[in-house]
């Protein structure tokens, strides 16, 4: 199936092409200041992108391989890719120098485990979409680049790119830094500052006049008063890799770009969950994250900006939780996924951070992202197949036990429970049990809202998490206190208030993206402010195991 979009969506990214510190950095404050994702394609170690990058996995990076007569990484394929690997083993994606293409050279990169590209440049050309590769892998063609612009002989005045930018389909920039930070207008002018730049300390006066930089700042600005998605080359892969039909059957985009559906079965699915018995809904649920791509960041949840906020609240509470507690803790995530949660963790502190998922796929997926981001990590977390139901630790024998949207997967209201006891006896007295979860109560509250200003309300089960059991919070926290004292309660009502409401109203009648910009400043905003009336089908708690249990 060839997506479709029906308006632009915007991309951003970097060829680095051996630019200096100053210019990276220069490109990236840039777009760092407007929260605009931008993805880089390395050609080179460069110690500001190893820092500015470990703490965002949403963009991924691409590799930038020289396979020119002459290149510095290697005088064949097989040795530029390898050169590459060994400076960025967690690359995603590649570009090559000029284009230069290949079914041999695609194939090395589909070898080593790649699932896209953005080899391909259509220059301004409307309707751009995601395109397949004899490989199998999908190829992004790019839109627009800065180079490419002056080297056709075309102006840098805005008004000369603006009737391209509205039409639909892929908008896939590239921008180089040097061409950016030195604001260059074309070839004659980059040759006469070379010999300057061959002092990587030098940094040669950028040009007065009308250049690259001022282009792409036009650009910006003119993006920001806009309600186009932007987005990352990644998660464009994400929903590319999505949208292919498991099943052969029909498959419809329904709300804007960053939603694919299934327009045959919904019905049928939701019915054949309600029907199933306990063990077949467990089966049911393994079945849907095994078809899930495990080696994606996110393969767990579509809002990633929610997610950020969720792993930021649990980061929190266990480095809080680590002050009391020696540097071989024993963390527990239940339900892990893919790993990310506990990846992201471990990123910032070190603990014997274990995850445990009754999918063998996201396990896998679990050491491969693990493997790709091996360089960023303090300690190596281990991760295992098991159930939660019956957890495989000792009694009183964990300090920290984590859950994300997990028990709202459990087939029943007795399995719920029964995981809730297994948290308190593996705990030990005064361990933490950082639990985020869903609750009716949130997203009723969030649905009166809507309802109020001409909203459809959000329902509780959809196509693609016919497991959801939601809690009544009354009712959960009657069964929490018997195991468990509540230091705290986090609602992540402001996020919820702008995404759900406040970004929805602004671009009706069209469908909200989760990727959207307004979405990245919600997330920023809830950081600082994060809750406005309890609004939300998620919530946290902070959990303290009873010295004693309590269990009826």
């Amino acid at each position: 199936m060839e997506l479709q979009y029906r308006e632009p969506v915007f991309c951003f990214t970097s060829d680095i092409d051996w630019a200096p510190e100053w210019a990276i950095e220069t490109l990236w404050e840039r777009f760092d200041g407007l929260s605009v994702p931008l993805t880089p394609f390395v050609t080179h170690q460069s110690a500001f992108l190893k820092q500015r990058l470990s703490s965002d996995d949403r963009v991924g990076v691409g590799l930038h391989p020289n396979f020119l007569p002459g290149s510095t990484h290697g005088s064949t394929p097989e040795a530029a890719v390898d050169h590459l690997f060994d400076i960025w083993p967690d690359a995603s994606t590649f570009r090559s120098h000029s284009f230069v293409d290949s079914t041999p050279i695609t194939d090395l990169f589909a070898a080593r485990g790649l699932h896209y590209d953005s080899n391909l440049c259509l220059f301004l050309q409307p309707g751009c979409v995601p395109l397949r590769h004899n490989s199998g892998m999908w190829r992004f063609p790019v839109f627009w680049e800065d180079d490419i612009h002056y080297k056709r002989g075309l102006a840098f005045e805005f008004n000369l790119l603006r009737s391209h930018l509205e039409t639909p389909g892929l908008k896939i920039f590239n921008i180089h830094p040097l061409l950016y930070s030195l604001n260059v207008p074309g070839n004659d002018f980059y040759n006469s500052i070379r010999a300057q730049l061959e002092e990587p300390s030098a940094r040669p006066h950028s040009h007065p006049g009308r250049g690259v930089r001022t282009l792409v700042d036009e650009l910006l600005d003119w993006l920001a008063g806009k309600d186009y998605r932007v987005c990352s080359l990644h998660t464009l892969y994400q929903e590319a890799s999505e949208s292919r039909s498991s099943d052969g059957g029909a498959v419809s985009r329904t709300a804007g770009p960053g939603r694919v559906v299934s327009a045959e079965g919904t019905k049928e699915a939701l019915e054949k969950y309600r029907q199933a018995t306990r063990e077949e809904k467990a089966e049911q649920v393994r079945s849907i994250y095994d078809a899930r791509n495990v080696e994606e960041t996110y393969a767990t949840s579509r809002d990633t900006n929610l997610r950020e906020i969720e792993i930021s609240f649990i980061t929190r509470k266990v480095f809080a939780a680590l002050s009391s507690l020696p540097e071989t803790a024993d963390i527990l995530d239940i339900g892990c996924g893919n790993g990310y949660t506990l990846l992201s963790l471990a990123k910032k502190m070190c603990a014997n951070f274990v995850g445990l998922d009754f999918s063998a796929k996201m396990i896998q997926g679990a050491h491969t992202l693990r493997t790709r981001m091996k360089d960023q990590l303090k300690c190596l977390p281990e991760f295992r197949e098991a159930d939660i139901r019956a957890l495989p630790y000792d009694d009183n024998s964990v300090d920290v036990v984590l859950s994300e949207r997990c028990l709202q997967n459990l087939p029943s209201r007795d399995d719920q429970y029964a995981t809730l006891d297994e948290v308190s006896r593996v705990l030990r007295p005064g361990g933490r049990y950082l639990m985020v979860e869903g609750t009716e109560d949130g997203l009723e509250r969030l649905n009166e809202l809507r309802l109020k200003v001409g909203l459809e309300a959000i329902p509780s089960v959809a196509p693609d998490n016919v497991s959801a059991l939601k809690f009544r919070e009354a009712e959960l926290e009657n069964e929490l206190e018997k195991r468990f004292e509540i230091a705290d309660r986090q609602y992540f009502g402001t996020y919820y208030l702008i995404s759900r409401v406040v970004h929805p109203l602004l671009v009706y009648p069209d469908s909200p993206r989760f990727e959207a910009r307004i979405n990245n400043v919600a997330r920023q905003i809830a950081e600082h402010l994060p809750d406005v009336d309890r609004l939300g089908h998620v919530m946290g708690y902070e959990l303290v195991a009873r010295r004693q249990a309590t269990i009826i």
